[in-house]
C-alpha cells in the first residue's frame, strides 16, 4: 500500500463494514442490518417505531467516525445510515434504515461569503446537536411537529467553522489536497472541499481568533450573530489527527476570547466528535441556548460517542472555574542539622561558574541529546536537561548578588533537587532530585574535595535504591560511577583539580561505552539491541555537565 495511505485495514472494499462490525462489537447495546451498512438499536427491531415515540435516522459518508453510528443509542440516534468512505449512502440503504422521519437537514457551515446562489451551508459539527436535541424530545415523548419545530430553530442558530493543518487521505488513494508544511486552511469543509482561504501557521490563539471573527462576521452571508450577553454551547471538534493536548488549548481560547466579549458559555464540549479521516484540524461549533435546548443537551444518552462534560454537583450553568487556592505548604528547604556548612567567597564563585557553564552547555546540547533519544527513548531527554537547566539558569542571578545558595553547598544542593522535580520532569528530573538530595547529606558538617566526591557516591546510591538501575545497564549511573571510581582513587595522590579530571575524562569514557552495552533499565530497555548503535543520551548528558564543571574549575 502506498505511504500516502498507510492504514491499519484489511482491504479498501471491506473497511467501511469491519469498521461498522467493530463497533457493535464492543457496543451490544447496537446492531447492524443483516447485509447493509445500516445500524440500529438493539432494542428497536426492524420496522418497529417504539412506544409511540418518534425514531430519528441520520448517516453520511464513512471517514467521519465517531459519526454518524458512534450517536446511535437511547436519547440520541435510532438508526444511523452509513455510506462508503465520503459518499453518500444508496438509496436502498437508507429505505432499509427509515422507521419514521429522519431528523430536519442542519446545515451550519459559517465558511461561505459569498450571497450568490449555492448547494447551501453543509452540515458540520453542529449536526450532532441536532441529533442530541432531537433524541432528547423524542425521548421525552414530543411529537413529530414539535422537534421540527425546536430542530430548525436550533439549526438556524447554530454556527460551525474548521481550520485545517493537513489533509487526509482515502483508503486506496492519496493525499485529498495539497498544503505546505507552513499553512492552515480556514472554512474547509469535511471532506476536504476547499475553504475560504488559506494562511501561514500562527498560534493557537490567533486561529482562534480568526475562525471565530469569520463566524460571526456580519459581511458573511452565513454568519452568526454573536452578541455580549448571549448564552452558547460550544464544541471543539477534532478532524482527526489532531492531538487532544492541542484541543485542550484551543478549547481554553475559544472560551477565554467568548467571554471577554460577554459571551456566556453554558455548555462546552471539546474532544473527535466527527472527523476527516486523519485530518489534523479543528472545527468550533456555537450554538445560541435557551432553556429547551440546554435541558436537550443535558438529557441522558447511552449513545457511546456523545460526550459526557464534568460538571460540578448540581450545576446549571457551566462556569470557567477559578484555581483552586494553593494551601500555605512548607516550601523552606529542611535542613537536618542546625546549620549547613559554608564556603569562602572564591569558591561561591567557583560554585556560581560551575552550575553557569554546566547550565550552558546542556542547552546548547539540546538537539544532539534529543536525536539520541529518539534511538532509544521517546527523543525528549535533550528538552528535559535543556528545561532544567534553563530553570537553574534564569535563578542564577548575578555572581555578585546570587539567587541560589551558592555559599552553602549542601542547601544548594537541596534547591537543585528540588528543581530538578519541579523543573524537569519526567523519570529523569526524579532521578536527579533524588541524586542531589542524597548528595546534600554528605556536604552538611564540611565541604572538601573528599565530602564532594562522597556527595556524588551518595547520590549514585539514592539513585540504584529508588531507580532500580545499576551500573552497566545503561544508564546515566554509567558514567556517573565510573567518575566516582576514578576520582576516589585518585584523591590521595592528585591534586583536587586533576583528580576531578580523571573523574571527568573515566565518565566520558563510559557514555560513549554505554553505545555497545544492552539495555536493562528505562525505554532503552524496550528496545531491540540491534536499534541501539549511539551511546545513550542521559549517559552523555552526564558527560557534558561534568566536562563543564571541570572547565569551570580550571579556569
Amino acid at each position: 500500500m502506498p505511504a500516502a495511505c498507510k492504514k491499519l485495514i484489511n482491504n479498501v472494499e471491506q473497511c467501511v463494514d469491519e469498521n461498522l462490525e467493530g463497533l457493535v462489537a464492543v457496543n451490544p447495546g447496537l446492531q447492524l442490518l443483516e447485509g447493509l451498512r445500516v445500524v440500529v438499536r438493539s432494542d428497536v427491531g426492524p420496522n418497529v417505531v417504539g412506544a409511540g415515540k418518534v425514531s430519528l435516522l441520520s448517516g453520511g459518508g464513512s471517514g467521519h467516525e465517531p459519526a454518524h453510528a458512534g450517536y446511535v443509542g437511547p436519547g440520541m440516534l435510532t438508526a444511523a445510515v452509513a455510506g462508503s468512505v465520503f459518499a453518500s449512502p444508496p438509496p436502498h440503504s437508507i429505505l432499509a434504515g427509515i422507521k419514521a422521519v429522519s431528523a430536519p437537514g442542519s446545515g451550519d457551515d459559517c465558511a461561505l461569503a459569498s450571497s450568490d446562489k449555492t448547494a447551501g451551508r453543509r452540515g458540520l459539527c453542529g449536526t450532532l446537536f441536532i441529533h442530541k436535541i432531537c433524541g432528547a424530545l423524542s425521548d421525552e415523548g414530543k411529537s413529530l411537529e414539535e422537534i421540527v419545530r425546536v430542530a430548525k430553530d436550533a439549526a438556524s442558530n447554530m454556527g460551525t467553522i474548521g481550520l485545517s493543518l493537513t489533509p487526509c487521505s482515502i483508503p486506496g488513494s492519496g493525499s485529498s489536497f495539497q498544503i505546505a508544511d507552513d499553512e492552515m486552511e480556514l472554512g474547509l469543509g469535511v471532506h476536504g472541499e476547499a475553504g475560504v482561504k488559506r494562511t501561514k501557521l500562527v498560534s493557537a490563539k490567533e486561529a482562534v481568533t480568526m475562525m471565530i471573527d469569520h463566524m460571526t462576521n456580519p459581511t458573511n452571508s452565513t454568519h452568526l450573530p454573536v452578541k455580549k450577553g448571549d448564552r452558547v454551547a460550544c464544541m471543539i471538534n477534532n478532524l482527526g489527527g489532531t492531538s487532544m493536548l492541542e484541543l485542550n488549548i484551543i478549547a481554553k481560547e475559544t472560551i477565554e476570547l467568548l467571554e471577554s466579549r460577554g459571551v456566556v458559555v453554558e455548555r462546552a464540549y471539546c474532544g473527535t466528535y466527527i472527523t476527516s479521516l486523519e485530518m489534523a484540524g479543528i472545527s468550533i461549533t456555537l450554538l445560541h441556548l435557551d432553556d429547551t435546548l440546554r435541558r436537550c443537551l443535558d438529557a441522558p444518552t447511552s449513545a457511546p460517542a456523545w460526550p459526557r462534560p464534568l460538571l460540578p454537583p448540581g450545576a446549571v450553568t457551566r462556569q470557567t472555574p477559578s484555581r483552586m487556592p494553593r494551601e500555605t505548604i512548607q516550601t523552606e528547604v529542611i535542613k537536618t542539622g542546625p546549620t549547613m556548612a559554608t564556603v569562602g567567597t572564591a569558591e561561591a564563585n567557583l560554585l556560581y561558574d560551575c552550575l553557569k557553564l554546566a547550565g550552558e552547555r546542556l542547552v546548547a546540547m539540546e538537539s544532539k541529546l534529543n536525536e539520541l533519544d529518539r534511538e532509544s527513548g521517546d527523543g525528549d531527554c535533550g528538552s528535559t536537561m535543556s528545561r532544567g537547566a534553563q530553570g537553574i539558569l534564569a535563578s542564577l542571578g548575578s555572581k555578585e548578588k546570587p539567587s541560589l545558595p551558592v555559599s552553602c553547598p549542601g542547601e544548594l544542593a537541596l534547591t537543585l533537587a528540588s528543581a530538578a522535580e519541579d523543573t524537569m520532569g519526567g523519570s529523569s528530573g526524579g532521578l536527579y532530585s533524588l541524586f542531589f538530595t542524597a548528595a546534600a547529606v554528605c556536604l552538611q558538617n564540611t565541604v572538601s574535595p573528599t565530602t564532594y566526591c562522597e556527595a556524588l557516591n551518595a547520590g549514585i546510591q539514592s539513585m540504584m535504591k529508588y531507580g532500580g538501575a545499576e551500573p552497566g545497564d545503561r544508564t546515566m549511573l554509567d558514567p556517573l560511577h565510573s567518575a566516582w571510581m576514578a576520582w576516589s582513587a585518585a584523591l590521595s595522590s592528585q591534586s583536587p583539580v586533576d583528580a576531578f579530571r580523571l573523574a571527568v575524562e573515566a565518565a566520558e569514557k563510559s557514555a560513549e561505552e554505554t553505545a555497545k552495552m544492552k539495555a536493562h533499565a528505562g525505554r532503552a530497555s524496550y528496545v531491540s539491541a540491534d536499534h541501539l548503535n549511539n551511546p545513550d543520551p542521559g549517559a552523555r548528558a552526564v558527560a557534558v555537565w561534568m566536562r563543564a564543571v571541570l572547565e569551570a574549575l580550571s579556569s
